[in-house]
């Protein structure tokens, strides 16, 4: 997610620093244009706030003084953002500024991200709207997909070889999400083929771990024990995720010790 917040202010930032706004070429749409110099000063102040109460006191600061600002769902984004990096994170407050950003601009790629993604860490197994849940994060998933889908590249610095490299690792995260979206419903078929095409996307050691899960859960043992040996002899798996796997492939090799081998 970090790389996807970075990614989006490093755009805004140049947009603000020039302050032209002309569309690219044709191809993507005018950015959000501040009206004034101080409030481009609110705007290079709240992208450039860094820890999490900064970035709220700057966003706030910024809808209270221009509260007609073109920038509305950016601040309520970021926002959201600062309420789910805090220590502890508050995935209430969270929800509720990015959801005010798609009040804003329904089309908020990362909005629509962190309100499908709230909703899935926060759902419980048992809860009794956990299907309207579920459904409201796989439209918002879908929203920010086919956003991606379409995209161009929104800042003309950065090299065609980057803005590649940002669609690959943002297309990685929303299948991971997707996945994870089946695993809460127990479609494990759906969850495999979405961890897949997450690692397709993106090798990161996370997503094994993720799929190697699934293919425990689904009585792929032989397959399952295969990823987490390859997860455990990757130097960029952190221990945490080493911890994950570990359990996970002690159960696959119990499960495939006690399955009866096929009859010829």
């Amino acid at each position: 997610m970090k790389r996807i917040i970075l990614t989006g202010i490093l755009a805004m930032a140049a947009g603000i620093a020039c302050l032209a706004g002309q569309a690219q070429s044709g191809k993507a749409p005018a950015p959000p244009q501040p009206k004034s110099q101080a409030e481009v000063k609110a705007i290079q102040a709240m992208m450039q706030a860094q820890d999490p109460d900064s970035i709220i006191k700057a966003a706030e600061d910024l809808l209270t003084r221009f509260a007609d600002t073109q920038f509305k769902d950016v601040a309520l984004e970021r926002e959201a953002e600062a309420y789910r990096s805090k220590v502890p994170p508050d995935p209430i407050k969270a929800q509720i500024f990015a959801e005010r950003a798609l009040e804003a601009n329904p089309a908020n790629f990362q909005a629509n991200l962190a309100v499908g993604e709230i909703i899935i860490q926060n759902t419980a197994d048992r809860a009794l709207d956990k299907d309207a849940k579920l459904a409201q994060a796989e439209k918002c998933l879908t929203a920010a997909q086919n956003t991606l889908k379409g995209m161009v590249k929104p800042n003309p610095l950065a090299s065609d070889q980057d803005w590649e490299s940002f669609k690959k690792i943002t297309s990685a995260q929303i299948h991971n999400d997707f996945g994870m979206l089946a695993t809460s419903r127990k479609d494990l078929p759906t969850a495999i083929a979405e961890f897949s095409a997450a690692i397709a996307d993106a090798d990161e050691p996370a997503y094994q771990a993720r799929l190697a899960a699934t293919y425990q859960q689904a009585g792929k043992h032989a397959e399952a024990i295969a990823l987490c040996d390859k997860i455990l002899a990757d130097s960029k798996a952190s221990p945490v995720v080493k911890n994950f796997v570990t359990t996970v492939k002690s159960n696959a090799t119990r499960s495939l010790g006690a399955t009866p081998a096929p009859q010829k």
